[in-house]
């Protein structure tokens, strides 16, 4: 585990990084202000995650790609 301080409200938490890759988006466990994964000279940091980094996401196949029945 690795300890993350939320850039916004200064809360401290822990995350299992190994689980995580860059651009990987999580919520702050106490705001929850949507943050993504950014590597800074090899390592983890978390940045408040802008509307184009979710944009970026939505058109890879992110989070909100919907799911056809069969």
């Amino acid at each position: 585990m690795t300890k993350f301080r939320c850039p916004d409200c200064k809360q401290l938490f822990d995350l299992e990084i190994e689980e995580y890759d860059e651009g990987d988006f999580l919520n702050c466990p106490e705001c929850n202000l949507e943050l993504v994964i950014e590597l800074k000279a090899g390592k983890p940091k978390l940045k408040i995650a802008k509307e184009k980094d979710i944009d970026e996401e939505d058109e890879a196949g992110g989070f909100d790609e919907a799911f056809e029945e069969e």
